[in-house]
Order: structure tokens, then C-alpha cells, then sequence
């Protein structure tokens, strides 16, 4: 008895912590990350800090503030090479706000 209530509370504790959902990534701008030939390959670092960067320089070279890209990796856009142009497998998505898609468009990304 003296073991329920903390083990309901526990329980309760646990049931409400929801864990982090994807971001929906059919309203996103979405870019196919090359080994080299991105638009900023020669300004940001790769590295675990990668996202708060990227995001920094393309709300720089822009003007518009986007808040952290998303990054998600896909086996099959993987390229196996060391050429600039082959993918990575990773895909970056961003959510412009409204008005500024075109100026992430010129920079190579694209609608879904």
C-alpha cells in the first residue's frame, strides 16, 4: 500500500512526457546535401554544432529567420563517391517564413 501512491505518480509522470515529433516536412523547403558543391561548403564547418550554423548563414545570406533545420538521412540518396556532387544522404529542411521562399529557392533549395 504504502507503494502505490509513488508508483502512480511515477506512472503518471511517465505517461505524460510526450516524446519529440518529427517536424511536419510536407510544408518544408528541402535541400539534397552534396560532399561539396553546397552553397555554403566554404563557410560552415561540419561538425555536431552543424544545424546552429547552417542556420545562422542561411538566416544571414537571407534575412529571414528559419529557426534550426532539420536534417534527416536517406540511404538511397547516399552516393558513394568523392566527387562535390554526390549526396550525401542527407536531406536539410527549412521553413521559410512567408514571402522569403524564394531567396532559399535560389540557393538550390526546392518544394517538396
Amino acid at each position: 500500500m504504502r507503494y502505490t501512491l509513488p508508483l502512480m505518480l511515477a506512472l503518471a509522470f511517465f505517461t505524460a512526457c510526450k516524446k519529440d515529433k518529427s517536424p511536419d516536412l510536407k510544408d518544408a523547403l528541402q535541400y539534397t546535401e552534396t560532399q561539396c558543391s553546397d552553397p555554403w561548403a566554404k563557410d560552415v564547418e561540419r561538425g555536431n554544432d552543424f544545424p546552429a550554423r547552417l542556420e545562422s548563414w542561411l538566416e544571414t545570406k537571407t534575412g529571414a529567420a528559419i529557426g534550426k533545420p532539420y536534417i534527416k538521412f536517406f540511404k538511397d540518396k547516399a552516393i558513394l563517391c568523392y566527387a562535390c556532387s554526390c549526396t550525401t544522404g542527407n536531406v536539410i529542411y527549412v521553413w521559410p517564413p512567408a514571402g522569403s521562399e524564394q531567396k532559399f529557392l535560389d540557393l538550390g533549395f526546392r518544394k517538396p
